[in-house]
């Protein structure tokens, strides 16, 4: 690699050299900075993980580009042993190396292999594979779900969010084998048709996936959640699959089995999926999360509220224009419905989303009042 193209960046514990200039897929070895609050939740993750388990950990950072990652990885969390750092470009395997070196971390093991050859060879051997593509993540997800062992973790990132999100949905019925649809909480649904797309590919192994914290952040979804190797919790996860139901014309949603129906304003019903119906938190989980910074501290809080919070996700903004009624601010329709003894929070999906268990009919009168 050459030298004088690169500059050293500090993240988290990490000094990387990274490549100078415009960020763009035919970048030598791909770096973006504008991820480096992925890569500190899922620190955070892998951390509270370790700690769930009582072993020293083995884990795959399967595109690694210049290996901050990785790097942080085995810096910032005591209890992984060894880690397996790989990217099939030989400028990045060079770079990784002197990244590597630069932090003197210990257990880093540094592949160039093509990345589904490197997860054949090594069938349920990690503790946590981390899967964070430069667009979808559905060419990795066969042999990762092939690679991590019982009890182990799965971190994935997508960036296409045009197919998952509704803006292309003959793309997402193709790549996820599942309908999206553009409504006011699209990039919620965008990540259920994902989650449903992972427990598909785990459940034909005879192993469940179980999601502990999802969400969505300009440009991309990321996924983190645990693997178990039975029959019983991979029919457990696939049981909750089905699709999510919407009407245009009034605004309710709802979850069901069956992806035809009429909604009680007397429209059809569109509908997205199939795709998963479940939690996409785990509140245990949640709670457990040290924030790094004022900026993780407000998304956490938020998570550890909406983590409570059983109940379907709304636009305020959309909600206010079907209605013809003025927008009012998001923690005031909140206070209003945990007023009406209904369970209400904020969302990391979105500034003006709320999640609740409230009935459509209950909000809008919540927006009147307010």
């Amino acid at each position: 690699m050459d030298a004088e193209n690169t500059k050293i960046v500090c993240e988290g514990k990490a000094n990387v050299h990274v490549y100078e200039g415009k960020i763009t897929k035919k970048d030598p070895v791909f770096f973006n900075p504008e991820m480096k609050f992925n890569r500190d939740i899922s620190v955070a993750c892998v951390k509270v993980a370790w700690e769930m388990s009582s072993e020293a950990w083995v884990i795959c950072d399967l595109l690694s580009g210049c290996g901050i990652r990785g790097i942080r990885y085995l810096l910032e969390v005591p209890g992984i042993e060894f880690a397996v750092l790989n990217d099939a470009n030989p400028t990045a395997f060079e770079i990784i190396k002197r990244n590597v070196g630069l932090n003197k971390v210990e257990g880093a093991e540094i592949e160039n292999m093509e990345s589904n050859v490197l997860l054949s060879m090594h069938g349920n051997k990690f503790n946590f594979v981390d899967i964070d593509p430069f667009g979808s993540p559905v060419p990795f997800l066969d042999n990762a779900a092939r690679a991590v062992r019982h009890g182990g973790f799965l971190g994935v990132t997508a960036t296409d969010l045009g197919p998952l999100a509704g803006t292309y949905p003959k793309t997402c019925l193709r790549r996820y084998g599942a309908k999206s649809l553009k409504t006011d909480v699209m990039h919620e649904t965008g990540v259920r048709i994902l989650v449903g797309y992972i427990i598909r590919v785990l459940s034909s192994y005879d192993k469940g996936f179980l999601p502990l914290l999802c969400f969505c952040s300009r440009h991309y979804y990321r996924i983190f959640g645990k693997v178990k190797r039975s029959r019983s919790c991979a029919d457990k996860a696939v049981a909750g699959l089905g699709y999510m139901l919407y009407c245009h014309k009034c605004g309710k949603r709802k979850y069901s089995r069956f992806n035809k129906e009429t909604c009680a304003c007397g429209a059809e019903f569109d509908y997205a999926g199939p795709l998963y119906t479940g939690g996409l938190f785990d509140d245990e989980f949640v709670e457990s999360i040290e924030p790094m910074d004022s900026k993780m501290e407000k998304f956490v809080d938020i998570l550890r509220e909406e983590s409570k919070v059983d109940g379907m996700l709304y636009d305020v903004h959309e909600i206010c224009s079907l209605n013809k009624l003025e927008t009012v601010r998001r923690d005031c329709l909140v206070s209003c419905l945990r007023e009406k003894d209904y369970s209400a929070s904020g969302s990391v999906f979105g500034g003006h989303t709320v999640r609740t268990d409230a009935p459509l009919s209950v909000i809008v009168e919540c927006v009147r009042e307010k």
